[in-house]
């Protein structure tokens, strides 16, 4: 608008500024002039245009980086901002207009000071820093300025400000992923579209042994061997709605090693749902996979001898079972129980058992065929199961071999132990068709085994049901026998053959069974020791045994001696020499009237048992060593041992008058003895004619039926009591002399 008039006074003028003309030319005018307003005013109108859009491409790129502008004169100390610096800011700096400390009032005061620095750099500046909200939360800004100078007391600062806010939330959830990429124990595989490798963190360059180098820009599948699903197809992943897939895979090692892992694949998508990347994360599973398989082998195996356990026995067995109905064959089981290994663990100790028992495992494994197979059942006893057995005969084979493997004496560092074995045989389809019925023919012809005598192999019978079912009564029977005083003491007399006198007792144990009668120790002693009820029977017996030797004394015949059996469990630890002592003071004996009777077997722990005998004899406990001959004593052992009497077994007597070599044998042992200074007492004296050898070949003490069977105490009179030392002891018609 360029203004051409004849007016020119003040009104006017003011009325055509508000319009903002190009020109105002005032008549006359001539042509020279109007071009020149007309080309000064085109010229600007242009140059407004040029700003005018400069200004509309400032607004979009501020409007687009969601800038805020503000401006800051130092003069007047005056702050002014667009609404978008408001609304970063908050209300708190409306309206638009503040001084500086107001806005710097704001920042984070950890940021406060580079801030303040920022603002007094001369020319362009950039800071971040953290400002609050109108809320009281802090926000993450970055401000950008440019510092002018007009004069010493001018600064004027033109600015922008931004809020960056999520865009350091992102970096630090970058970060961190960054940290979980490189320090995460799962191996991480990051694929383009086309599935080849773009980058791998750490973990998996440990896991298998490929460098980042070496794997990008090759297919994964190079590194993966997948065994439990189809090929991995990411196509097909990435056409899924959840677009993840998992799975156990085989890892490819660069040393050739599989490793087993577990595997995740997910689909990266843009905006667009187009697939940009997979990331793949594997972990290794091999340990899990590992501690699984010996859960497994725990579970069906036994730990200390490797062997198979009941589990695997019912498994296997049942199999064996059906494949043998099927083809006619026949299956036979074997049940093996060591003989002695009781008295072992007790006296050597579980450390010591243990060894035996891996040693016997051993030894039974050696004896059978590779498609045999041997389970430890627990404890002592074994099983084995011999398929596709044509003959029972094989089945004793097999058992007898292992029966000998088993008597082998077994070297133990210095000690050499020696145990045997008691071995039960059924055969599938014979003694039963289930694996129960198998198991327990077997169980019971191992028991007959052991009532034989030990040390050999019985066949099951089906009379042998009989004697489990006896068995099982007594064992149950025993329980609450001791409050039902259903047991008794026998007493046998020991003689003094040159004096033809009463020595004293031995006390042998007798149970009056509500079923069976009287039963002889030889019935419950064992069963009463593995069921552990034999510690407070040897208690009972030694207390009313030394009892009754307190009452025969007051008839005069305090000289008498009483011979105790102790089991190998009452002679652990020190309470039984506790119990010697309490029942000595009790019942006010004299301790050179009682002797305590040992077996052979419990000097293989001799330094144990040597202990025990030192802390009996120091009591004034009198020591023999019972059943003489039968053990595996030797003259060393005897040589360090202060015991006071050796018993030579009824075994060694029975053979009298017998041959010299017999004759030859027990003298021996009486020279021995000698030798050692040890009483000695031969038992199982059943007629004259051993009494009278005895006599000559110079032993003094002798028992057996000859002179006496064991009788209650009641049948003891005290006129025989005291009769038997003053007239010479007899018996029937016949002296002992």
């Amino acid at each position: 608008m360029i203004f051409l008039t004849a007016y020119a006074d003040e009104k006017t003028v003011r009325r055509a500024a508000i319009a903002k003309p190009f020109g105002y030319l005032t008549k006359p005018y001539n042509k020279k002039d109007l071009n020149a307003v007309i080309q000064v005013a085109r010229s600007r109108h242009d140059a407004e245009l040029a700003l005018a859009k400069s200004e509309q491409k400032l607004a979009i790129a501020i409007e687009a980086a969601e800038l805020g502008t503000w401006e800051w004169e130092s003069q007047l100390d005056r702050l002014t901002g667009d609404e978008r610096f408001r609304l970063i800011w908050g209300t708190g700096l409306q309206p638009f207009v503040a001084g500086l400390a107001a806005m710097l009032s704001r920042v984070h005061p950890d940021d406060l000071l580079g801030v303040e620095g920022t603002l007094q750099t001369l020319g362009f500046f950039k800071c971040e820093f953290r400002a609050r909200r109108d809320s009281g939360e802090y926000a993450w800004l970055e401000m950008f300025g440019n510092l002018r100078i007009r004069s010493a007391d001018q600064h004027i600062v033109i600015g922008a400000l931004r809020d960056i806010t999520p865009r350091k939330e992102m970096e630090e959830r970058l970060r961190q992923a960054s940290i979980v990429f490189s320090t995460i124990s799962e191996a991480i595989m990051i694929l383009n579209a086309n599935g080849l490798v773009l980058s791998v963190n750490p973990s998996f360059s440990k896991l298998s042994g490929y460098s980042e180098l070496e794997v990008v820009n090759h297919p994964s599948q190079e590194y993966l061997i997948n065994r439990r699903e189809p090929i991995i197809s990411y196509k097909n992943i990435a056409l899924t709605s959840s677009g993840f897939w998992a799975g156990e895979v085989g890892c490819l090692c660069k040393n050739g090693d599989i490793l087993q892992t577990l595997l995740h694949i997910c689909t990266v998508r843009d905006q667009n749902g187009e697939v940009l990347q997979f990331v793949q994360t594997f972990s290794d599973i091999s340990a899990i996979r590992e501690a699984e398989h010996q859960l497994v082998h725990l579970a069906y195996h036994d730990p200390l001898t490797g062997l198979g356990n009941r589990y695997l026995l019912d498994q296997n067995l049942q199999s064996e079972l059906v494949r043998a109905q099927s083809n006619g064959r026949t299956v036979a089981i074997m049940f093996i129980d060591l003989d002695g290994f009781k008295a072992i663990n007790d006296s050597l100790g579980h450390h010591i058992g243990d060894r035996v028992i891996q040693e016997s495992a051993s030894r039974i494994v050696k004896q059978i065929r590779r498609h045999d197979e041997a389970i430890r059942l627990g404890g002592d006893e074994f099983v084995v199961m011999i398929p596709d057995v044509i003959t029972q005969s094989e089945g004793f084979v097999v058992a007898n071999k292992i029966l000998k493997a088993l008597s082998q004496p077994i070297q133990l560092d210095e000690q050499k132990l020696v145990i045997g074995a008691s071995i039960g045989l059924a055969f599938f389809p014979q003694d039963g068709n289930e694996l129960s019925d198998l198991l327990s023919a077997a169980d019971s012809a191992m028991y007959e085994a052991k009532r034989q005598g030990k040390g050999r192999v019985c066949a099951y019978s089906s009379d042998l049901v009989e004697n489990v079912r006896t068995r099982l009564n007594i064992e149950q029977g025993m329980h609450g026998a001791l409050e039902r005083n259903e047991f008794v003491l026998f007493y046998q007399p020991v003689v003094d053959l040159y004096e033809s006198r009463l020595l004293g007792f031995e006390a042998l144990i007798r149970w009056n069974h509500p079923e069976f009668g009287v039963l002889g120790p030889d019935k419950f002693i064992a069963i009463a020791e593995e069921i552990g009820l034999i510690e407070p029977i040897g208690a009972w017996v030694l207390d009313t045994a030394v009892a009754q030797l307190k009452q025969w004394s007051a008839f005069g015949r305090s000289d008498l001696m009483m011979a105790v059996n102790a089991s190998v469990r009452q002679l652990r630890g020190d309470a039984f020499l506790n119990q010697l002592k309490n029942v000595l003071e009790r019942h006010e004996i004299n301790s050179k009237q009682l002797e305590i009777e040992i077996t052979e077997s419990m000097l293989q722990d001799f330094h144990s048992i040597r202990k025990m005998v030192q802390g009996m004899r120091e009591l004034g406990v009198s020591v023999a060593i019972d059943d003489f001959g039968t053990g595996y004593s030797s003259l060393a052992l005897l040589k360090h041992l202060p015991i006071t009497r050796i018993k030579i077994d009824r075994s060694f007597i029975i053979s009298l008058p017998g041959t010299a070599r017999d004759v030859g044998l027990i003298s021996a042992i009486m020279q021995m003895a000698n030798s050692l200074e040890l009483d000695v007492t031969a038992e199982g004296v059943e007629t004259f004619d051993q009494a009278q050898i005895l006599r000559t070949m110079g032993s003094p003490a002798v028992q057996g039926y000859f002179f006496a069977h064991p009788k209650a105490a009641k049948e003891y009179s005290a006129d025989w009591i005291k009769r038997s030392s003053v007239n010479g002891f007899f018996i029937g018609e016949k002296r002992a002399d």
